[in-house]
């Protein structure tokens, strides 16, 4: 038999072992419950991250590296001072090639301000759309391209170059109102990558002007002695 002391101690012990575990449970539930909204904003922090190195990249590979190539082709190897017969497809290539790769970087920072309230990044989204704006002219002005011989060729021409170098100056310049956006120390890394790129584009271009001024007085040179051999022929 047992006392009526030892029932309510058993009883007690029985209370509070499942009190302890009643609140053991609770516990891991609400940690649980807990961490899984942690997790969920982890993963779309991470996945938010990978996007946006997405379009770092893909702009600057578009907009601030085949655009300009694109441009120097152009200038240096239609006539002078290389010319060569491939320029056109190359030229081309760079041009539509940089248009793609760097729209869908423009899609991707679109997205990116549309999912985020708080960081509307004002400035870089309206250079971003007026760029994606004027590259789409450019690209339809190509169907509407004069033949040589037409009247207005000359006016398509100027109007060509002007907005090309202006897309190419508003596309550095927004990249790197981007990476000044970056608030991590990658940005400093970013900045000097691209900094490197357009180093190497400048000194190619700028070699290419050399030669194209060492070739022309070089053509004039000629042209003037081929004249004084003339000259010098009719007088005897």
């Amino acid at each position: 038999m047992v006392g009526k002391d030892q029932e309510w101690q058993i009883d007690d012990t029985n209370l509070e072992q499942q009190t302890q575990f009643t609140s053991v449970e609770s516990t891991e539930s609400g940690v649980s419950a807990g961490l899984r909204p942690w997790k969920l904003g982890q993963s779309n922090l991470h996945h938010r991250h990978h996007l946006k190195s997405m379009h770092g990249i893909l702009n600057i590979f578009g907009w601030g590296f085949l655009l300009p190539t694109g441009a120097i082709i152009a200038r240096n190897f239609r006539k002078s001072p290389l010319k060569c017969d491939e320029w056109y497809p190359l030229h081309t290539y760079c041009q539509s090639s940089g248009y793609i790769v760097g729209t869908v970087g423009w899609g991707i920072g679109i997205c990116l301000g549309n999912s985020s309230k708080q960081h509307t990044l004002k400035a870089h989204r309206i250079l971003g759309i007026i760029i994606f704006s004027f590259a789409t002219l450019q690209m339809l002005a190509l169907w509407l391209q004069p033949k040589n011989e037409e009247e207005w060729r000359k006016c398509w021409e100027i109007y060509h170059h002007l907005l090309g170098y202006t897309i190419i100056v508003l596309s550095i310049a927004n990249i790197f109102q981007g990476i000044s956006n970056i608030q991590s120390h990658s940005a400093a890394k970013w900045r000097w990558i691209y900094v490197a790129m357009l180093i190497i584009l400048a000194l190619i271009a700028l070699a290419l002007e050399i030669y194209r001024w060492i070739k022309s007085k070089n053509q004039q040179q000629m042209a003037f002695g081929d004249r004084n051999e003339i000259y010098a022929s009719e007088q005897i």
